[in-house]
């Protein structure tokens, strides 16, 4: 890490916790403020990404892989600040999520790694994502949703199949994060109180700003 890739990601995590925080007030001024400071952190660590040295023996098409998977990510906070672009969101996080398997799949993994790989991500399909998927299909979105869950689990098996536990820890806290924000978006948009959905908010924009910087620490080694 250089001087220049550590204060992209101050920058990042200063973002990040300014935007953690215009979520959990969730009001009119704080939503303005979310709309800079979200994509803010994903734009500091497409930063960080293009400017990180190259390590010996590192993969320039694992760093373009990664740059396309946060700048698809990007879009995707973008598009999902308005929640009349869901499709669009789902459709740029989905080619993010691409971009990472194809990216974790150039690095050296094992078997027992990527069984227990498949493994939870079953227990993922088998559980939450069947009950999501269920949902969104009142909705008619049970196709695009159930696409984007194989796409996220694809990924979090391929990082898991690295045997890396910041791969690891990323993908998965990825994959709870969007499990979250379809809970919210199809199983329960109007359950609870006020204040239970903004830590319902809190909860998916904190794992996911986590998973995506472990994911990019994981890649730029």
């Amino acid at each position: 890490m250089t001087a220049l890739t550590g204060g992209l990601l101050g920058i990042a995590a200063v973002a990040a916790v300014v935007d953690w925080g215009a979520v959990w007030i969730d009001g009119p001024r704080s939503r303005m403020v979310e709309r800079v400071a979200k994509p803010a952190v994903l734009v500091a660590l497409v930063l960080a990404a293009l400017a990180w040295p190259m390590a010996d023996g590192g993969s320039v098409l694992v760093r373009v892989l990664l740059v396309a998977a946060l700048v698809a990510s990007l879009a995707g906070d973008v598009f999902l600040l308005s929640p009349r672009r869901f499709i669009p969101g789902l459709v740029a996080f989905l080619l993010g999520h691409i971009a990472y398997t194809i990216a974790f799949a150039q690095l050296q993994g094992s078997a027992p790694w990527l069984l227990a790989g498949i493994a939870a991500a079953a227990v993922v399909i088998l559980t939450v994502g069947r009950a999501l998927v269920r949902a969104a299909h009142r909705e008619g979105l049970g196709m695009p949703v159930a696409v984007y869950l194989v796409a996220i689990c694809a990924m979090a098996i391929a990082a898991t199949r690295t045997g890396m536990p910041v791969a690891i820890v990323g993908a998965w806290l990825f994959v709870a994060s969007d499990s979250m924000l379809g809970w919210g978006q199809f199983r329960a948009p109007a359950e609870g109180s006020d204040r239970g959905a903004a830590r319902l908010r809190l909860a998916v924009i904190v794992t996911y700003h986590l998973g995506q910087v472990l994911l990019l620490l994981a890649l730029v080694g």
